[in-house]
């Protein structure tokens, strides 16, 4: 219930910046990840195994950032990371297929509308942010 409490929380907060400034605050991440450290840890090894594994999503994800030159966000690669440490490995990567595929349906519908041309850039998390609030709807 915690876990989901500080996701949520994260995630609203990080939407509202990656839409107003196209960044996400480092600050507060770094924070939340030390402290899902923590958390993760107190719920067990397996918690804190599952955790670990699901970070590496949001690593993959900065990696793929560096190699595209910013064409994926980094940002976006550390929000994976502090979610990893609230929700697990299973639950992280729920929340990143979910939000590719609701981006994809949004960025298709707004190119046959003819609103954005290809180049557009849409911000992810709060694409993030619904895949979330969707996994916790439906459990």
């Amino acid at each position: 219930m915690a876990g989901n409490i500080i996701t949520g929380a994260f995630l609203t907060l990080c939407s509202y910046s990656d839409i107003k400034r196209r960044e996400i605050y480092v600050k507060p991440a770094l924070a939340l990840i030390l402290l899902g450290i923590v958390f993760a840890a107190l719920q067990g090894r397996d918690s804190l195994l599952s955790a670990f594994l699901g970070a590496l999503t949001g690593v993959a994800l900065i990696i793929i950032s560096k190699l595209t030159k910013g064409a994926v966000g980094a940002g976006d690669g550390l929000v994976l990371i502090v979610t990893a440490f609230y929700q697990g490995f299973a639950g992280n990567l729920s929340i990143l297929l979910m939000a590719l595929f609701l981006s994809a349906v949004v960025s298709a519908t707004a190119l046959m509308i003819r609103k954005c041309k290809r180049d557009y850039e849409l911000p992810f998390v709060p694409f993030m942010l619904a895949a979330f609030l969707i996994q916790i709807w439906r459990c």
